[in-house]
């Protein structure tokens, strides 16, 4: 069995979660010896190019899902857009139920921008998602909780397939554009709480301003030295949803929690509105460091901003996302020498287990790797 706790690929939440392909490796092939390499490569640029091999030398192995899998995520995660979308497309071919490969398929259309495509593959994501979620569970017990785990992914992907049409609506300041998806998001889902937003003049995302014009605008009043807390938590969620200038993110949510620490109460607002507030933004600045510092191997750093945002979180998937990040990075940090971190990354992988999300079921997996690997009792 491969081993699930990825050093290279580990990515944002939902955006490219994937249940993990349980493998056999036959060692003595030269397709099992490959596929140990890939598992123990470190490098992401090298492990995509060993997948790229083995995907051409061995396209028929019973591996090749996996392989193929684990491609288009890194494809995803280094804007290969193109070649995400045809990993994706391939995988479809090989398993047309297969709900990661068409999310990650969306993800890529939306690294696209192109709204056709998003349209496209939105559609095509949900009606994959619909087929997974009216499977008929199956008789074997056995069978029983991966159809479950899966079942309950596909819920998830559904309801983000709405989400992609709602946020290229957002985006568009084109009207014609703007109308067809929002005609195509009630044909998916006349009562979708993004169809709500979308026509509710109040919704502040609803506004006829162009995001990008406003990110635009507060940085060029960054640059004067001229900053506001709300303008620095807009700037920061912005790029953060677009995976773009990860460094500004870090920097904008810091000058934020600076700021958050000495700001006085506004006179119009109660105390515990106040406490709210604060809260809200401690959380989710401290959130988005602790994913970014994971992504980038900075282990103690992610540590110490994700334990600052776990009791500032209301979100059931941002609590997800910290607590498998915190389990992820912990490991690593037992890994590198401080190996009584082990019993925190059990500890925090075993609380995210208990949230429904799109990386319970990856984290089922790695508790079980941490588990086997250090000896420890259930």
């Amino acid at each position: 069995m491969i081993k699930v706790i990825r050093r290279a690929l580990i990515l944002l939440l939902i955006v490219t979660a994937a249940f993990s392909q349980k493998l056999v490796i036959e060692v003595d092939t030269q397709e099992g010896q490959l596929l140990q390499q890939i598992d123990a490569e470190a490098t992401a640029v090298k492990k995509q190019a060993m997948l790229e091999q083995f995907s051409s030398l061995f396209p028929n192995h019973e591996a090749i899902n996996w392989v193929l899998g684990q491609l288009q995520l890194s494809y995803v995660a280094d804007g290969k857009f193109d070649r995400a979308m045809e990993a994706g497309t391939r995988l479809l071919g090989l398993d047309p139920n297969d709900v990661s490969a068409a999310h990650n398929c969306l993800k890529a259309a939306e690294g696209k921008k192109d709204v056709d495509l998003i349209r496209r593959w939105s559609d095509q994501t949900s009606q994959i998602a619909r087929k997974v979620k009216q499977s008929k569970k199956p008789e074997d017990p056995e069978e029983q909780e991966d159809w479950k785990h899966k079942v309950e992914y596909a819920k998830q992907v559904d309801l983000y397939t709405e989400y992609a049409i709602y946020f290229a609506a957002v985006q568009t300041r084109d009207a014609k554009i703007k109308s067809k998806l929002i005609e195509n998001l009630e044909q998916k889902n006349p009562n979708s709480e993004y169809l709500a937003q979308l026509r509710t003049a109040q919704t502040q995302v609803v506004r006829q301003v162009d995001i990008e014009e406003a990110v635009a605008a507060a940085e060029s009043s960054f640059g004067k030295g001229e900053y506001n807390i709300d303008s620095l938590m807009m700037v920061a969620n912005h790029l953060m949803s677009k995976r773009r200038d990860s460094d500004k993110v870090v920097a904008y949510s810091n000058k934020a929690i600076e700021m958050l620490s000495v700001a006085p109460k506004p006179a119009e607002m109660s105390d515990s509105g106040w406490d709210a507030k604060k809260s809200q933004i401690i959380g989710a600045a401290s959130w988005m460091m602790g994913l970014l510092y994971s992504t980038q191997e900075k282990f103690a750093m992610a540590d110490r901003a994700l334990r600052q945002a776990l009791p500032n979180l209301n979100n059931s998937d941002m609590m997800a996302g910290a607590l498998y990040h915190l389990g992820y990075v912990n490991y690593r940090l037992a890994e590198a020498g401080e190996r009584i971190r082990i019993h925190d990354a059990v500890r925090f992988t075993t609380e995210c287990i208990s949230i429904n999300s799109a990386v319970q079921q990856q984290a089922v997996e790695n508790l079980k790797s941490m588990k086997a690997e250090y000896n420890l009792q259930d």
